[in-house]
């Protein structure tokens, strides 16, 4: 029985029976104009099929080979045949051969598709995934010898003036060997070069082709370029750490740092040395020239603690007007010397605020301890270095108190 829908009058006529062949029954009905239409279309179809394979083989075009041909030549021309045989003897028979051979054919094309790689299956594969893809892939086989990398690989090699060959890893980075160390690992590795003046960092990840048991295992090699992302890191991790205004870390990172510090100095029985400063008189200057120009008083002692202080030590502020400074392996005595110099630089200072001179000045708690002093965490020295403050303040200000 053959399910139809409502246009079913375009492609049979109302005249319909029930005949018997071979002991069974089957719908027979008779085909109208628009079913000759949409065979015709179909044999069309599967005629031009044929012709392109032809063409195909004749000219190589595809690459195709003579099973190649032959096997989907034969598998297009089944159903061409059943329809041939519904044509000239359904009538009699009363059998939709298309429908029985078409399995057959299909199981055919994909046997097809499989073996030869129809449609050039893997050849896109590879282009897609391999040669076009924006990571350097460099195979390595048995002996570590190249034997496969795509355009990016070899972009990356050409830069650093390396041209990829077939030969061994060895002999092609002899002149590269922290590179080389990292191509014969079998770990991802981070690696990072001059390229052009700029520093570039990568990322080579490595992935095993086959049986890790197999002596002849190939290997992939990715080399990706992250520079991007760790500058958008380090862009990250500087607006997480750093004060805005004055260039100096923020509350949350000095702390953490300064423990650090703290414990090494314990560990080593190290001098360790803290400051804490606090601008004179700070809102007076907020209300005689505004919180703009105390923007710019706090960028000038930002920048005043940046350059009187050595890099290894630890600036930041942690409050308002408020800063510290972790002296690492200073003595009372030095870290006092550099406090004072820093009280002169910054009592020297005029900040420039819409053609208005601005002066200002700092007061400075010092506070220092021994490497085996009864001191158990920064805490305490803070608060030694925030007493002396308090201390520095009553004394009149724009001075270093300890």
């Amino acid at each position: 029985m053959r399910l139809t829908n409502s246009w079913h009058h375009l492609f049979y006529t109302k005249k319909w029976e029930i005949r018997q062949f071979l002991g069974y029954y089957s719908l027979y009905m008779e085909r109208g104009f628009w079913y000759y239409v949409n065979i015709s279309y179909t044999i069309l179809c599967l005629l031009l099929t044929v012709v392109i394979y032809l063409v195909g083989y004749l000219k190589n075009k595809a690459g195709y080979t003579k099973p190649h041909f032959l096997v989907f030549l034969f598998a297009s021309l089944l159903p061409f045949m059943g329809i041939v045989l519904i044509l000239f003897t359904f009538g009699a028979w009363n059998i939709d051969y298309s429908a029985l051979i078409m399995p057959i054919s299909l199981l055919i094309i994909s046997y097809g598709i499989l073996k030869y790689d129809f449609l050039e299956i893997r050849t896109l594969a590879r282009e897609t995934i391999f040669e076009n893809n924006f990571a350097g892939m460099v195979v390595l086989g048995p002996g570590k010898r190249i034997i496969d990398y795509n355009k990016a690989a070899e972009t990356f090699f050409k830069a650093i003036h390396i041209s990829l060959n077939h030969y061994p890893l060895e002999h092609l980075l002899a002149r590269e060997p922290k590179l080389l160390e990292i191509f014969e690992s079998e770990d991802s590795r981070d690696f990072s070069l001059m390229i052009e003046g700029e520093e570039r960092f990568f990322e080579i990840d490595v992935v095993p082709l086959g049986d890790p048991q197999d002596s002849n295992t190939r290997m992939l090699k990715s080399i990706r370029d992250v520079t991007e992302e760790r500058k958008i890191q380090e862009k990250l991790k500087l607006l997480a750490t750093t004060d805005s205004l004055s260039g100096l870390y923020n509350r949350a990172e000095f702390m953490n740092l300064a423990k650090k510090e703290f414990a090494r100095a314990k560990r080593n029985h190290e001098d360790l040395s803290l400051l804490i400063m606090d601008l004179d008189n700070f809102k007076t200057i907020n209300d005689t020239f505004g919180h703009a120009a105390g923007d710019e008083v706090i960028r000038e002692m930002g920048s005043i603690l940046l350059t009187s202080f050595r890099k290894t030590h630890i600036a930041g502020r942690i409050g308002g007007e408020e800063f510290a400074v972790v002296l690492k392996n200073a003595s009372l005595e030095e870290a006092k010397e550099a406090a004072e110099k820093c009280r002169e630089t910054v009592s020297r200072k005029k900040v420039i605020y819409e053609g208005q001179e601005i002066a200002f000045s700092v007061s400075i708690g010092l506070a220092a301890i021994h490497g085996n002093a009864d001191v158990n965490d920064i805490e305490d020295i803070l608060k030694m270095a925030d007493d002396a403050l308090y201390k520095a303040k009553a004394k009149g200000r724009n001075c270093v108190a300890t």
